[in-house]
């Protein structure tokens, strides 16, 4: 843990406020939605009053989470004042909270929480971990230093993000501190059976047929060391970054890319890498972030032309290791 005590304690008096905004990244993970749910019980257990908003709506996976009906789309909200007080969690950028942005008022008090090595620490008070495995995992260390509760509630959304975001503890980030943190979780209540059937595998049909043709757009480039796949807007695939796994396990690719259609005609690009390249350095280069082994970014085109605009950079990229 590289935060102080006296940095995490710093976040009290936020979470204390009448009226707090939480909220977190476009298209929310698990472990931002576990984030937004975990500071909403914070935020209640101090004595505050939380509102909790995305620009995008639960994922139909994290729906399951506890707390998950709580969450307010930014388009719904038309009429609500500005929030003075903000906590942002698990967004590399503020940018990235899309129209929620339209909801903080010019000179607000704003707490970052994260983990991102990209993140550009915003805000007034910024709480980031880079060695953490999940903003789940900060969390967990922020409520143990607050002496907040650790209800079975609290404890199943901070192990969703957890348990995502090392893909089941099988990633590098997963370490014996993630570890021990899981293992308190579950004592607290947390089932980490349950977490992973629901979010692993109750899988929409449609989103099986989706796969199949998402799969037959494979494509392999660098003699085989980049695999991609397109997702267009078409193809109902709840989770589609699970796809994303599938590219990056073929034998002898070391990077895989998926390219997915938004509704704002741009192109959402997810990027996994195996051991020797970082594609956080890579999305950066066009305007994103996240982790050595995980990243992406957002740009306007095709899936096409984007893919012609990155399959150099990635090919530099390779050569030079």
């Amino acid at each position: 843990m590289t935060l102080s005590a006296a940095t995490m304690r710093d976040l009290r008096p936020y979470l204390g406020d009448s009226r707090v905004l939480i909220t977190a990244h476009m298209r929310p993970d698990p472990d931002a939605i576990g984030s937004v749910l975990a500071l909403r019980e914070a935020v209640l257990q101090v004595g505050g009053t939380p509102t909790c908003m995305l620009e995008d709506e639960c994922p139909v996976r994290c729906k399951v989470l506890p707390g998950a009906p709580e969450i307010k789309v930014a388009k719904d909200c038309g009429g609500l004042p500005p929030f003075e007080t903000v906590i942002v969690a698990d967004s590399g950028n503020r940018d990235r909270i899309g129209e929620v942005e339209s909801f903080v008022a010019p000179h607000a008090r704003i707490a970052n929480i994260d983990h991102h090595v990209s993140n550009t620490r915003y805000g007034q008070l910024v709480l980031l971990d880079c060695d953490a495995a999940a903003s789940g995992e900060v969390l967990y260390e922020i409520f143990i230093e607050l002496g907040l509760r650790i209800t079975s509630s609290v404890a199943a959304n901070l192990l969703a993000g957890i348990l995502t975001d090392t893909g089941r503890f099988r990633h590098s980030n997963t370490s014996p501190t993630t570890l021990r943190i899981a293992a308190e979780l579950v004592e607290a209540g947390a089932s980490l059976t349950q977490l992973t059937e629901q979010l692993y595998f109750s899988i929409p049909a449609q989103d099986l047929f989706s796969t199949s043709q998402v799969l037959s757009s494979l494509e392999f480039f660098a003699d085989g060391q980049i695999s991609t796949m397109f997702v267009p807007r078409d193809y109902a695939v709840e989770d589609p970054d699970n796809l994303i796994d599938l590219g990056r396990a073929i034998d002898g690719v070391e990077v895989a890319v998926l390219f997915s259609e938004m509704k704002d005609n741009r192109i959402r690009v997810s990027l996994r890498s195996k051991s020797r390249i970082n594609v956080s350095e890579i999305a950066e280069r066009f305007g994103g972030g996240g982790h050595e082994r995980a990243a992406g970014f957002r740009m306007y085109g095709t899936m096409q032309t984007v893919q012609q605009r990155l399959l150099p950079v990635l090919s530099e990229a390779l050569q030079s290791r």
